[in-house]
């Protein structure tokens, strides 16, 4: 996709707006996104965002990804949780022998789905590994080409171990044709995902369509600086980043709420209270500090990469850290919006109801989850060891 610029894509997504809001209605019945509005994601080149140039990808830089991803989460949660996953993925295409990389992802329409929750089993054979494993969290299955799943390396009955001691972690990647779907995700908040569990049942996968991934960390096979942040830091901010557009979202539909409906007991509109001035402000302030400090350290991130210096794990704490809080804080500005917007947030043909759905859902990840990532990050910031790399 060479000579497409950033905002091209940025574009691209607003240009989306009245398919999605068409569309809309569909996501709850049927549990995902529908077809037509997969196509026309696919067309756009969202789904190799991440891929490198040398096979037709992308490779957009880091923040102006996340501008196309905030986006279309602001169109709807679900549609940027959709888009978000494959275009995350997109990046593995650059640890990937190039060859194969391309016949993966060359179309520039392919869709990488999956699970890094390592539940699966990798046994090593001549010239590959048999895999087996179920995974929860397949979003946007139904509609992928291809889907990872992330081992533990075995030799026969015996796990592997890294250097660390570790196991040896080791995605595996599959046609979706041989990945088995389970109807599980009956769910409130992000609908439309189809975010099923899966699963393989010894499968052999050649090596080539394998990666070895220590401390979640995929080797680098391409010579941009994108493939070089670590894996973890870029997937935690885009599960923020959906969750900052959803906030946005619902922001707005309170300002169309209070434009036109009176504050109960009042004769006032809801704009002009003085307590609801206060918390729409609270609320735009929530959500501008969190965008700005997850932008604040990628971008540093970022600068570190093209500098070819190695990006600590003190930076990729505080990457980790200001993905919670900008999280924590999108959540808190639609709670703010549904309270205010009063009975207008009840009913589903408003966006309100949908935000308060879909961010709730998107703040269950556990790489934005305050209970799985602060105590940890406050280990790294008083010196200490944090036990783990994968930040």
């Amino acid at each position: 996709m060479d000579g497409i610029a950033p905002n091209d894509y940025l574009t691209a997504a607003k240009g989306l707006a009245p398919l999605i809001a068409s569309l809309r209605p569909r996501f709850d019945v049927e549990r995902t996104l529908p077809g037509e509005l997969v196509e026309a994601l696919a067309s756009s080149g969202f789904f190799s965002l991440w891929a490198p140039r040398a096979i037709g990808g992308a490779e957009l830089d880091p923040l102006p990804f996340l501008d196309v991803i905030e986006e279309l989460a602001r169109l709807d949660g679900s549609v940027g949780w959709c888009t978000v996953i494959p275009a995350g993925y997109s990046r593995l295409a650059g640890a990937l022998d190039e060859a194969v990389a391309r016949r993966m992802f060359g179309s520039g329409r392919a869709a990488l789905v999956g699970t890094l929750n390592p539940s699966g089993k990798a046994v090593a054979v001549a010239g590959g590994y048999r895999v087996t494993g179920r995974w929860s969290y397949g979003s946007f299955i139904a509609h992928s080409d291809w889907v990872l799943g992330n081992c533990i390396t075995h030799d026969g009955h015996t796990p592997r171990k890294d250097a660390t001691g570790a196991p040896e972690f080791r995605l595996a990647i599959v046609p979706r044709s041989e990945v088995e779907v389970f109807d599980v995700w009956h769910t409130g908040g992000l609908r439309g995902t189809g975010s099923n569990d899966y699963a393989i049942q010894d499968r052999f996968v050649p090596e080539e369509h394998t990666i070895p991934v220590p401390g979640f960390v995929a080797p680098v096979r391409q010579p941009g600086p994108l493939y070089t942040v670590p894996m973890p830091s870029t997937f935690t901010v885009c599960i923020a980043t959906v969750a900052l557009g959803i906030a946005r979202a619902a922001l707005e539909a309170l300002d169309e709420v209070a434009a036109g409906r009176l504050a109960t007991g009042s004769p006032l509109l809801l704009r002009d209270k003085p307590l609801a001035q206060a918390e729409r402000a609270r609320a735009e302030a929530l959500v501008r500090a969190g965008r700005a400090y997850v932008r604040d350290e990628l971008g540093a991130a970022w600068q570190d990469a093209l500098a070819e210096r190695e990006i600590s794990l003190p930076r990729r704490a505080q990457i980790r850290l200001a993905a919670c809080h900008a999280t924590q804080g999108a959540i808190e500005a639609v709670d703010i919006a549904y309270r205010l917007a009063g009975g207008a947030a009840l009913y589903e043909s408003g966006r309100i109801e949908r935000c308060a759905r879909d961010v709730h859902a998107a703040g269950q990840h556990v790489t934005v989850l305050p209970m799985t990532n602060l105590e940890l990050v406050g280990k790294t910031l008083f010196g200490l060891d944090p036990g783990t790399t994968r930040f």
